[in-house]
Formats: C-alpha cells, sequence, structure tokens
C-alpha cells in the first residue's frame, strides 16, 4: 500500500493487485487474510489515477429558488454561483457519490440534489463514466 483515503464513511487504501496486476482501493474494513505477498516492480509513482486530478466544477441545482440557491452556494464557499473541487482520480468515484453526482440529476428533487456538476462533458472518458457508476469503480 502507498496510500490511505478516507472517502466521508469508510478507509481505503491504495495498493497495487499482483492478482489484477493494477492499482485498486481496498476497504481496511475488509482486509481479513492477505493471499500472498512478494515485492513488487511497480512502485507508487506509477500510480497514475493516484497522482492526477480532475477538477469538478459545481454549482446550485438551478431548479432551487433564488433564495435556496444562494444558501447553498455559501454552503459550498461558492463565488459567483460556482465552486471548483479538485480531486484526484482515484478518489473521484467517491467524491462523485458523496456528493450526489453519480446520478442522473433529474432523478432526485432539486431540494435533496441540491448541487449539480456543470464540467461534466469536459472530464475524461474514464472520468465521466464514473459519474453515472451504480456500485462499481473500487475494489474491496
Amino acid at each position: 500500500p502507498h496510500a490511505i483515503a478516507f472517502d466521508g464513511f469508510r478507509w481505503h487504501t491504495r495498493a497495487f493487485c499482483l492478482k489484477d496486476d493494477c492499482f485498486k482501493d481496498f476497504l481496511l474494513s475488509r482486509i481479513i487474510d492477505i493471499r500472498g505477498s512478494r515485492e513488487s516492480e511497480t512502485s507508487a509513482d506509477d500510480d497514475r489515477d493516484w497522482h492526477s486530478e480532475v477538477t469538478l466544477e459545481i454549482a446550485p441545482h438551478p431548479e432551487l429558488s433564488e433564495t435556496q440557491a444562494k444558501v447553498i452556494a455559501l454552503d459550498y464557499g461558492m463565488r459567483g454561483g460556482k465552486a471548483k473541487i479538485k480531486v484526484r482520480r482515484a478518489l473521484l468515484y467517491y467524491a462523485l457519490r458523496r456528493l450526489g453526482l453519480d446520478t442522473d440529476p433529474a432523478a432526485r428533487r432539486p431540494q435533496d440534489q441540491q448541487i449539480v456538476l456543470l464540467n461534466a462533458a469536459d472530464l475524461d472518458a474514464r472520468a465521466a463514466a464514473l459519474i453515472g457508476a451504480s456500485g462499481s469503480g473500487a475494489a474491496g
């Protein structure tokens, strides 16, 4: 493992998975046993998703009243009705879920989903694919 992260609900460790030959997130609470361990030729520096960032641009849901939108803007420290949130690409799935941005905004009432993602179209294909994910995207 080369990193530990908290997604707002649970603790994860980021490590190279020898079985799947890629970096993954593992829930600490689910690690019961290790099936094998050996020195890896892969370095933490090779984890591109951990070392790259994605910027999420959010705004109050457009169907909120002006007063409600102002309150949400204050909650998120928005300026000019927008806020930018930098997220490690490896943690993008968790950030989208935590912010409620992992589902179609039309699927929830504006009072329940108070923010919208403005730059979904600007995210690269891999990041954009996570926006509609329902439960996939992480190991453990």
